[in-house]
């Protein structure tokens, strides 16, 4: 028995259906999911400034050693706050390094490409005469 153009229709729309609310539904708790994230991460990185301060400020009258000692927290743990409390944020972006210029083995490049004539020190033999010396001879 071959089904029916409607019954096929109905199926599809049945099963699109069905994978169409399954979809929403990952898409919902996905996006709920990393909006939680991101506001937990939030407040771990304020909590983790706040310790840096802390033992940043407390730092002359009781070190990490001794902390440590005191909370059961790890030293690694209590020096990475205390340090990253201590490191000033870099902002801005860099700036890219300057490109070398290319020798011009004493030529002038014009901007619209062109060589001009050759640089020629002041004091110095004109080459062009010696050129012209040496095309008469």
């Amino acid at each position: 028995m071959v089904t029916s153009e409607d019954e096929i229709t109905r199926r599809l729309q049945e099963t699109d259906s069905a994978r169409s609310a399954r979809r929403a539904h990952a898409a919902t708790t996905v996006g709920e999911l990393a909006r939680r994230h991101a506001e937990l991460a939030g407040q771990l990185a304020e909590l983790e400034r706040e310790l840096g301060d802390t033992l940043t400020s407390a730092g002359d009258v009781i070190d990490v050693d001794e902390l440590s000692q005191v909370t059961d927290i790890p030293v690694t743990d209590l020096a990475r706050w205390r340090d990253h409390a201590a490191k000033p944020r870099r902002g801005g972006k860099r700036k890219p390094p300057t490109r070398k210029q290319k020798p011009t083995n004493g030529k002038e490049f014009r901007h619209d490409g062109t060589v001009a004539a050759p640089i020629v020190p002041s004091g110095a033999p004109d080459s062009t005469a010696v050129a012209a010396g040496a095309a008469s001879t």
